[in-house]
């Protein structure tokens, strides 16, 4: 106990129970990053406003990590990240860096050499100049809440990590297995940043195909005139009448199609009774890539009322109504099974090369036409059968057969990965709790696991 007291930076009773207790003895015998030879920095610490004393103007166009982008061990990219870098700094990342974001819950993500080397921004700290194993050791601990409270309970009100508080954390000594499985770590997150850009190189391809449609709606406010048929009895909303001439000018001038034409729509029954296992697929599980990742609901008990009936099938299409967020996504063969799709998602079952009309439906373009499409008093959503007015250019043949092989090269490799992430990620918070099983009591939360 004396030695805990001495460890301590205060004399808070949080400090000496449960996770924090655990972590602060066994860091006792461990090392700071100062004492390991590594060097602490802040962020690029800007602002786009030009009366600012800290004003630069390179930072309205420069792509920057920011704290959003920080996840447990690993960066996540966003569409301006996979520019080249245009700037040159120390706050740059670079291989081996571990990057954490300042404000709680804290989070902390390993470099990897395939990461581009964009700033991070003021609300980051970078860790450098650690060995690999080090830098991987480091960051695995600071995604366990007992490091966390270390960082943060001398903080003030607002819980927030100080460079101070970070030179004096200490961290038990890296076990011999970090070697092996910093590597390991190293090369996953190169793999997962390389299938990712591929990806991004094809939305490139589709959003230049789709270019010719304006993504930014003119201003109606002073009046403008539109044909005849532009005006109908569906809606009278000028945003409407907008962008039904418009629709009207893609087909005439440009060829472009309705969905309608190209597609049959899927019925919307409800699910009245789910079994055992059933799991749903909301909104906010699909992101940029058209990808149906395994959702985990351990949070969330039940399957929601408002649940499409039938289980995702293979090579359908699935288009969200949050026309304020418009997503869609494309179910490869090796969807997990017994996922039902929440009533938020259209069910769209296309002749051919379903993943192709897919990436396109994910363009700028159709955005912005399904952002024009919504009703009601909060204008977010799109009625289901409104969809079928989207127009999409047809691409020839053999274009949307690449896009299609693409598609489904990279939801092959993303589950390919996902299960090497996550026994990667099992094998390291075993050595994690291996490391502090000696330093917990036997209070049950003590043993909380990493983030």
């Amino acid at each position: 106990m004396p030695s805990l007291l001495g460890a301590a930076p205060g004399w808070l009773p949080s400090y000496f129970a449960g996770a924090t207790a655990a972590a602060l003895r066994a860091g006792i015998a461990g090392q700071t990053i100062p004492g390991l030879g590594g060097e602490i920095l802040e962020g690029w610490r800007v602002s786009e406003t030009a009366t600012a004393l800290d004003y630069d103007p390179r930072a309205a166009s420069t792509p920057v990590y920011r704290q959003a982008n920080i996840k447990p061990l690993r960066l996540q990219l966003g569409a301006q990240h996979w520019a080249s870098p245009e700037i040159e700094g120390r706050w740059c990342v670079r291989p081996g860096d571990v990057v954490l974001n300042k404000l709680a819950p804290v989070r902390a993500a390993f470099v990897s050499p395939a990461a581009k080397r964009h700033p991070v921004d003021g609300n980051t700290l970078i860790v450098r100049d650690l060995t690999r194993a080090e830098a991987a050791w480091f960051a695995l601990c600071l995604n366990h809440s007992g490091y966390e409270r270390l960082l943060l309970l001398d903080s003030g009100v607002l819980d927030r990590v100080g460079m101070k508080a970070l030179a004096a954390l200490r961290v038990p000594p890296v076990p011999p297995e970090m070697d092996g499985l910093s590597a390991r770590l190293r090369d996953a997150l190169d793999e997962q940043t390389l299938a990712s850009e591929a990806m991004h190189h094809v939305r490139t391809e589709a959003n230049g195909l789709t270019s010719a449609a304006p993504t930014t709606t003119r201003p109606l406010r002073s009046g403008a005139f539109f044909a005849r048929d532009a005006v109908t009895h569906e809606s009278w909303l000028p945003t409407a009448t907008a962008l039904r001439a418009e629709q009207t000018s893609l087909a005439e001038d440009l060829g472009w199609v309705a969905i309608a034409e190209l597609a049959s729509w899927e019925d919307r029954t409800r699910l009245t009774c789910a079994s055992e296992g059933a799991r749903a697929l909301r909104l906010r599980d699909v992101g940029e890539d058209l990808f149906v990742a395994p959702t985990d609901d351990a949070k969330e008990d039940l399957v929601p009322s408002r649940t499409l009936a039938r289980p995702l099938v293979p090579g359908e299409v699935l288009l969200s109504t949050l026309g304020s967020s418009f997503r869609t996504a494309y179910v490869d063969d090796d969807v997990p099974q017994n996922t039902f799709p929440a009533d938020g998602w259209v069910r769209v079952r296309f002749r051919e090369t379903p993943a192709a009309w897919a990436l396109l439906l994910s363009t700028d373009a159709l955005r912005s036409q399904a952002a024009r499409l919504v009703v009601g008093s909060v204008q977010q959503f799109v009625p289901p059968e409104a969809l079928r007015s989207l127009r999409v250019p047809v691409p020839p043949r053999e274009v949307r057969d690449r896009w299609q092989r693409a598609v489904e090269r990279h939801h092959a490799q993303r589950r390919s990965q996902d299960r090497q992430w996550a026994a990667l990620v099992s094998e390291m918070a075993a050595v994690f709790e291996a490391a502090h099983r000696p330093f917990a009591d036997t209070h049950p939360r003590a043993k909380e696991a990493i983030q």
